[in-house]
């Protein structure tokens, strides 16, 4: 499989393929009607129960005033909506085995734990402290992997939700991720894939060009040197390689130092990810949702053939 250095962003036109058929209604666990059913039963069960609030010391995901606190729980409800939505597209309501992944301080996992109380649910994320916070405070199971995606994951999983994650790939390592995910598949196991879209990417030009930044050029010295504008490796990026290919990526220094690998900030078009795709013959697109985590993140919806 063709894969992309980090300079280059584009994607192979792979030949047309040939796709397995949708599982029967009979696989899939009955009619649209008992689907339904058991969707609002899960719905119900979960309304009734009490979502852990309390978060770790070491969740830097949570601002803790009112108003965080409230966002905070609205974008963990906003990754169940998104799984619902993936088992009205498939039919498969009762996942026995689940990775979240990143689970950072378990914004997405302690709604996971409620949400599906009788499945195991597996976590991971670079940060070993709050891998085992979430680990001790959920009652859920740790699994390692290659921090680079460059070896198996551990198990096998009917769902595994991504949050955000390939948002800080590079386009060889998205690339790499989103297949070693899909790998980790069972056969009908679904991918829910978070990824930073057009939204982002027409957000993060408008920040700072607000801000009175310019594109970096060859004259990044000179405009120092003079005291002339700020510049924007975001735009140089947007305006050359996004806006080419539909992928851009900016590197941060501090996170690559902080994790030992080149961290950042992506911008994938779903164009560009949907080329991704194509190159599998044992994955198929369910669903793509512009914005559809936390009214922010692009979330793809992937099947694993079966």
């Amino acid at each position: 499989m063709l894969l992309p250095s980090s300079r280059d962003v584009r994607r192979p036109r792979t030949g047309p393929a040939l796709l397995p058929v949708h599982a029967p209604p009979s696989w899939a666990g009955g009619s649209t009607v008992a689907v339904l059913e058991r969707c609002l039963a899960r719905w119900r069960r979960y309304k009734a129960s009490t979502v852990d609030p309390e978060a770790s010391v070491h969740d830097d995901m949570l601002v803790d005033t009112p108003e965080g606190r409230a966002h905070y729980r609205a974008v963990g409800l906003s990754a169940l909506r998104l799984i619902t939505e993936a088992m009205l597209l498939t039919g498969r309501t009762e996942p026995t085995h689940i990775l979240d992944l990143p689970c950072g301080g378990g914004r997405v996992t302690r709604h996971l734990v409620k949400f599906f109380p009788e499945a195991e649910i597996a976590v991971a994320d670079l940060d070993a402290r709050k891998v085992a916070d979430v680990v001790a405070q959920f009652g859920v199971t740790e699994i390692t992997g290659s921090k680079v995606f460059s070896a198996a994951l551990p198990g096998s999983y009917d769902l595994i939700f991504v949050g955000s994650l390939a948002t800080h790939f590079d386009a060889a390592l998205f690339a790499r991720s989103v297949n070693v995910m899909i790998d980790a598949l069972s056969p009908g196991g679904v991918l829910v894939l978070t990824s930073a879209g057009r939204n982002w990417a027409a957000l993060s030009g408008v920040q700072d060009r607000d801000a009175g930044l310019v594109p970096l050029r060859w004259w990044r010295a000179a405009l120092s040197l003079v005291g002339g504008p700020k510049v924007s490796d975001r735009l140089r990026v947007l305006e050359s390689d996004y806006a080419r290919h539909g992928f851009g990526y900016t590197e941060v220094r501090s996170w690559t130092k902080l994790y030992g690998q080149s961290y950042g900030g992506s911008y994938a078009a779903p164009s560009w990810l949907m080329r991704l795709v194509e190159e599998r013959k044992d994955a198929l697109v369910i669903g793509l949702k512009e914005r559809g985590f936390d009214n922010l993140l692009d979330a793809t919806l992937i099947q694993r053939a079966g």
